[in-house]
């Protein structure tokens, strides 16, 4: 954690643009329609704050489904196939927005060091008898598995 917030307070952008940013964007609170890839709607707001929305890029690319088996994003998504690598949501996202991407792994590392740190509280409230234990310990894998992806990510 220490040398991860080290890159980030290194590297911090000097310069970003406010925005609406939704705050836990994945790819399930996304729906897509029946009938194609097309998105028809984007759930679950209550995080929804002013910010950077390069952070909610990050955080869908943190959390993205990388067919193995990851803790985090649970790939059921991976498993039918014929999803974009993160290269491509970044060109996709590039191609519509005039935002300066250069600092996309810096969003990303945040995205994955913010999330760890949301659900490793829930770690703690099962180890408090305050919570499922089952569940807190399987939050606890994926917390340790986002900080070693923002690790690696930040080169760490």
């Amino acid at each position: 954690i220490a040398e991860v917030s080290g890159w980030l307070d290194r590297r911090r952008p000097a310069h970003w643009k406010p925005g609406i940013m939704h705050g836990d964007y994945h790819a399930a609170n996304v729906m897509f329609s029946r009938t194609g890839p097309e998105v028809v709607a984007i759930v679950d707001w209550e995080m929804c704050t002013i910010g950077d929305p390069l952070l909610d890029l990050g955080w869908l690319l943190v959390t993205w489904p990388d067919g193995e088996g990851n803790p985090v994003t649970g790939d059921a998504m991976a498993t039918l196939g014929g999803l974009p690598g993160p290269d491509e949501l970044i060109a996709h996202y590039a191609a519509r927005s005039d935002r300066d991407l250069s600092a996309i792994d810096w969003y990303t590392v945040l995205a994955g060091l913010k999330l760890a740190i949301v659900i490793e509280g829930t770690h703690a409230r099962a180890l408090a008898g305050k919570a499922d234990l089952t569940t807190g310990r399987r939050l606890h894998d994926a917390a340790v598995d986002l900080l070693d992806r923002a690790a690696a990510i930040a080169g760490v």
